[in-house]
């Protein structure tokens, strides 16, 4: 298609209802596959990597406070 076409395609287009829900079909895809994609996996991992480092903490708490109990019964 040469650009001459594609330029009275896009006018013909471009107050048209169906052009309208097309485009928003296509936008609200690209933000749905992006979030799926892209941001959804990262937040995941942060989270899963925030609740590690908070479950070793109160682990060494555990630990140490057991540690604490043994010697002051000793």
């Amino acid at each position: 298609m040469s650009m001459p076409a594609i330029s009275r395609m896009f006018q013909m287009l471009k107050g048209s209802p169906v052009a309208v829900v097309g485009g928003t079909i296509l936008v609200t895809g690209s933000l749905l596959y992006t979030y799926r994609a892209v941001y959804r996996p990262f937040i995941t991992r942060r989270e899963r990597a925030e609740s590690e480092a908070m479950a070793n903490y109160i682990f060494q708490m555990e630990q140490s406070k057991g540690q604490r109990q043994t010697s002051e019964h000793s």
